[in-house]
Formats: structure tokens, C-alpha cells, sequence
């Protein structure tokens, strides 16, 4: 496992509001469902609650965007995050196409990090395998949550190739095609 998936962060960190008001109440709180308790929001409105967010300008917030890497399992991904929501605090999660999507109201990078941890744990105790994350914390890194919401994450499985002990130039050229895929090609120009 490499340095950068292992954190030996815990408990839960908050920013305070520096002229010492109380944080936010949040705005737009996770679904609920008589009979299961909270559900998923679709892209679509995980999206739209994610634009009205940000337009906030004193919300503190960070995004997180967690795929698994098996195939198949995202909606059980889902699931499992579901019970480690404090949905009625303002957290969201939404299911975005290949990955799940969260929103954790008034938290900081460092609470990210922390709940991050929590769900790679519950996910391996289910014996499901490894988790890829991204994060990013609004307002700071604004431009990186946008770009979290933007990303056509149905694209995020890793490609594996196969070295059949060629001279490696296919493999550049796979590589390549899977890039302007990814990201397009007007992206790189």
C-alpha cells in the first residue's frame, strides 16, 4: 500500500469561524427513506446541492470522491458510506456515474482525512477490496472541487496493461488514447 492511501489521522477536526459565530446550519441535508434510513442522491442533484454550496461564499466544506477498485460495487460502496453519514449535520453523498460523492458540511481537509479513513476501514472489514479518494476543501481549494463535480468519474477504472516484453511503444500509445479518453483532447493543447 503506498504512503499516500495510509493516514494515521483520527478523531475529527473543525474550523471555527474566525469571528467566533457559530458554523452554518446547513442549507440542504441528505434524503431520507421511511424504510432504510438515508439515500443516495443522484449525480443530478448531488451536482445542483453542490452549485448552491459553493455560490455560499462563508461555507466550509470538503468534497470527497471515492471509488472502489473492484468493478460492480459502487452502489454497495454507496451503502456503506450511507451508515457512516451524519446526514442531518448537512453531509451529502451522491452516487456520480462509477463513484460515490461527499459532501461534509463545515469539515475541514484533516476531518476529510479522518472520515476517508473510517470508510476504507468499514469497506475492508466487508472484505471489499481497496478504495481510491480524492479530496478537496471549498473554499480553499474551489478549483479542485469543481473539478471533482465536473469529472466524468464512469472513466475513473484503472487501466491495466499487459507488458508482452515489447519495446514499450504500444503501451505509450494505450496510454496516450486512454488520456485524451479521459480527459480530451483539447484539454492538452
Amino acid at each position: 500500500m503506498s504512503r499516500w492511501t495510509q493516514s494515521g489521522v483520527s478523531g475529527i477536526a473543525r474550523r471555527k469561524i474566525p469571528n467566533g459565530q457559530p458554523a452554518d446550519r446547513p442549507l440542504i441535508i441528505q434524503p431520507r427513506d421511511l424504510v432504510s434510513g438515508y439515500v443516495l442522491l443522484d449525480s443530478h442533484a448531488f451536482r445542483n446541492a453542490m452549485n448552491v454550496l459553493i455560490a455560499r461564499a462563508r461555507s466550509v466544506f470538503s468534497v470527497l470522491v471515492i471509488w472502489p477498485r473492484r468493478r460492480g460495487s459502487t452502489l454497495a460502496l454507496g451503502e456503506t458510506i450511507l451508515q457512516e453519514l451524519r446526514g442531518a449535520s448537512g453531509d451529502l453523498v451522491g452516487y456520480m456515474d462509477g463513484a460515490i460523492a461527499v459532501a461534509l458540511h463545515a469539515t475541514d481537509h484533516v476531518g476529510a482525512v479522518s472520515f476517508a479513513d473510517r470508510v476504507r476501514d468499514a469497506w475492508r472489514r466487508g472484505g471489499d477490496g481497496e478504495l481510491s479518494i480524492e479530496i478537496a476543501e471549498h473554499p480553499f481549494a474551489e478549483q479542485r472541487v469543481i473539478e471533482l463535480l465536473t469529472t466524468d468519474w464512469s472513466l475513473s477504472w484503472d487501466t491495466f496493461l499487459i507488458d508482452d516484453g515489447g519495446d514499450g511503444s504500444d503501451a505509450q500509445a494505450v496510454r496516450a488514447d486512454a488520456e485524451d479518453i479521459r480527459t480530451g483532447i483539447a484539454d492538452r493543447q
